[in-house]
């Protein structure tokens, strides 16, 4: 089940844990799976300086055990690409606007006691991603990503624009893009196998919005 986890609902006993397990998750996909050393931590949560109060988490749990998620900031407050990687955007400006957000720490679990399909989890995570820009009415998505990021998002018909060339950093290459938020980009995401996974919309209609929050997630105030 995905929950949406932001300023109004983090310090609740259940979303704060659920937060903090996907700390861990992260610490273990991006510290040790990755070796990202730069973050590592004693306690062995995964936390750089835009896990603040502007941070909204899309989680996917499995009885309170997190599998997957992703971070989403807005691009009028500091974020990865604003903050630490302007200087791998070269073919337009790095986004700042209300209706264009940032993601980052995209991720699903490879461990865990869960019996969920992972690549359903990804799927689902995704698919929250144009459900959240078409409630929130965003214009795009922006993201920095490791380059072999990128032929799975094309592959699966969603379009992602380079903003710059592709870049090494210490532990891979890199490169930023963009992603638009509408209603063909969520019917690619779903790909004929999800249903409405956080909002309801009916991807059908062109240029429908969503109506409201599903009920039995829980996630909205």
């Amino acid at each position: 089940m995905l929950h949406l986890i932001d300023a109004n609902n983090r310090n609740q006993l259940f979303f704060n844990r659920l937060l903090e397990a996907s700390y861990r998750v992260r610490y273990d996909q991006y510290v040790k799976g990755r070796g990202w050393k730069a973050l590592d931590r004693p306690d062995q949560r995964e936390l750089d300086q835009f896990d603040t109060s502007a941070a909204t988490y899309l989680v996917w749990a499995d009885a309170g055990e997190v599998v997957g998620g992703a971070r989403l900031i807005p691009t009028t407050k500091p974020h990865l690409m604003s903050e630490v990687f302007p200087h791998i955007v070269t073919f337009a400006s790095v986004p700042k606007s209300p209706r264009v957000w940032e993601l980052t720490r995209l991720f699903t679990a490879r461990g865990g006691h869960s019996s969920a399909n992972r690549r359903n989890v990804t799927g689902e995570v995704f698919c929250s991603l144009f459900e959240f820009g078409l409630f929130k009415k965003l214009e795009g998505i922006s993201v920095v990503c490791d380059t072999f990021f990128l032929p799975r998002v094309l592959d699966a018909g969603i379009e992602i624009k380079p903003l710059g060339i592709p870049t090494p950093y210490d532990e891979g290459t890199c490169i930023a893009c963009y992603m638009p938020v509408n209603v063909q980009q969520l019917r690619a995401a779903r790909g004929g196998v999800h249903d409405s996974v956080l909002f309801d919309i009916d991807t059908s209609t062109e240029g429908r919005q969503p109506a409201y929050v599903r009920q039995d997630e829980h996630v909205f105030h």
